[in-house]
């Protein structure tokens, strides 16, 4: 006989489901509390349920594009289609990340909100009264604004050829990774809008009704091991 089905087995596969269980939930809490975060990418967790009963999944991204919110601010950008933007964090890891409010740095360099620098690295003149940046990228300062316009860099956008394997690092950044294979400069884009910020894609009421559901299932599952830890502890005592 399978030992799945004993008073063991039972007890074996509901805690690890009951553990998977808790796992998605973690995922879907993240995608809440982060539903207000410039470009997050909302996750969710597949389950697999094999022949023996016993649940597995995998962790994925939705890339989807979210909606666009204007700002007032200069330095906000938000992409437009598909692609990342290649920052460097401190510690000079290239990172890449579809976050555009940015600001400047004490030595007036475009940086994220996590202090990333973006791209190979964009001075802001201080003394400059406007920023402009351009759909394609580039960024130029004016002195006068009704005069020429002063180039500083251009923010680079990549694209990758799996983007569902880019590995999330925290603060909003992913990693490349063999998984996400090659990654391509987009070059001729106009993918850029200055002065608005792409907001999360959580999907907030679909988060809130998987929470609840998967409160309704723990619930469940914690019974159910309770019963079973009752009923063998039963066995224990007849055998006794």
């Amino acid at each position: 006989m399978y030992s799945g089905y004993n008073l063991q087995g039972i007890m074996r596969r509901s805690t690890i489901n009951t553990l998977h269980q808790f796992e998605k939930f973690g995922y879907y809490s993240q995608n809440i509390a982060n539903a207000n975060t410039h470009g997050y990418k909302a996750m969710r967790f597949d389950d697999v349920l094999d022949e023996q009963g016993y649940v597995s999944g995998a962790v994925r991204t939705n890339h989807a594009q979210g909606s666009f919110q204007l700002t007032q601010n200069p330095l906000d950008i938000g992409l437009k289609g598909p692609g990342y933007m290649p920052v460097t964090s401190v510690g000079g890891e290239i990172y890449y990340t579809r976050d555009g409010s940015f600001t400047l740095n004490k030595d007036g360099y475009l940086v994220t909100t996590t202090g990333d620098l973006v791209g190979g690295g964009i001075r802001i003149d201080a003394t400059s009264v406007k920023t402009e940046i351009r759909p394609n990228g580039e960024v130029y300062t004016y002195k006068d604004p009704a005069g020429e316009g002063e180039y500083c860099g251009t923010i680079p956008l990549v694209q990758f050829a799996n983007p569902e394997g880019l590995e999330e690092v925290g603060k909003n950044r992913y990693r490349a990774t063999e998984n996400s294979g090659e990654i391509v400069l987009i070059e001729n884009h106009n993918r850029i809008a200055q002065y608005g910020i792409e907001r999360s894609n959580v999907d907030i009421f679909a988060s809130v009704d998987e929470i609840m559901r998967l409160n309704t299932s723990l619930l469940a599952s914690t019974s159910l091991m309770k019963a079973v830890g009752d009923m063998y502890d039963k066995a224990i005592n007849i055998r006794d």
